[in-house]
């Protein structure tokens, strides 16, 4: 069974921690995406191979023509600049894509859903908005996202600002190294069952109230992986929750220090956090 092609870097709910570590170190690690003003994303099936050695039908987001990713591909846009985004959609389902964290997204195309305009089966809707406060955030499926948020249709948006270097405008916020971590799970019988209506030919109707994750997921790896560093510089970590994640996460045997507990910079960060055990 073919793999899916993992997303490269990385909310309703969203967490941003500098690690801080001692001494001072050269620009290192930054996250890898789509940088640009304009994008494609098509929505497409696909199959996810996970460390257990089976493989789940999945749903994700793909650049253009290519492969879909799962998470979705990181949209990485400066600070100001007013985005495009159009969805196209060769799912069975309609889709669609909100922006938590935006304000002002217009919608054109497709028709109207519960919470923006969707794209029918073969369809396209296009998103506009300006990015106005830099930050990170996490973009999803407005439609049933219950379903398809756990099927793979969620990624991350990265929102530069001026400075390099920086998380944001605001003193203090520089860093040395950049990682994104995207935290997302997967119940593999709601995607069993999704996956033989699809190839029956039959509506997808699948009841998530007993949704129930067995596989945990960070940047779409589902296996032991490490974070490998030299101790000194300063890193930028953005820990993003589908929303759908109802697992907790410890970081542990690090210090870390909290510049944005949502997606707005604190005035005066939290102080540091002992290491686990400490």
């Amino acid at each position: 069974m073919a793999t899916i092609k993992k997303s490269p870097g990385p909310g309703l709910r969203a967490a941003v921690v500098a690690l801080l570590l001692a001494g001072a170190g050269t620009a290192g690690a930054t996250v890898e995406g789509l940088s640009g003003t304009s994008f494609t994303l098509t929505a497409r099936q696909d199959i996810v191979s996970t460390a257990d050695g089976n493989s789940h039908y999945a749903w994700g987001y793909a650049d253009g023509s290519g492969r879909m990713q799962y998470p979705g591909p990181t949209l990485i846009v400066q600070q100001g600049a007013t985005i495009t985004v159009t969805l196209q959609n060769q799912l069975p389902v309609p889709v669609s894509i909100v922006f938590p964290g935006q304000r002002g997204v217009a919608a054109s195309g497709g028709a109207q859903g519960t919470l923006t305009r969707e794209a029918a089966p073969g369809g396209a809707v296009t998103y506009s908005f300006v990015a106005s406060q830099a930050g990170t955030y996490l973009y999803h499926s407005g439609t049933n996202p219950a379903l398809q948020v756990d099927m793979g249709l969620v990624g991350a948006l990265i929102v530069r600002p001026a400075a390099t270097g920086q998380a944001y405008p605001q003193p203090g916020t520089q860093f040395d190294r950049e990682f994104l971590f995207l935290l997302s799970e997967m119940d593999p019988a709601i995607h069993a069952r999704v996956y033989d209506q699809v190839m029956a030919g039959q509506p997808v109707a699948v009841d998530t109230t007993a949704f129930r994750p067995t596989l945990w997921f960070i940047n779409g790896r589902n296996a032991v992986d490490t974070m490998l560093s030299t101790s000194g510089p300063l890193v930028l970590a953005s820990s993003h929750h589908s929303p759908v994640f109802s697992s907790q996460v410890h970081a542990s045997g690090l210090w870390t220090h909290t510049t944005l507990p949502g997606k707005i910079p604190l005035a005066t960060p939290i102080g540091l956090l002992a290491p686990s055990g400490g």
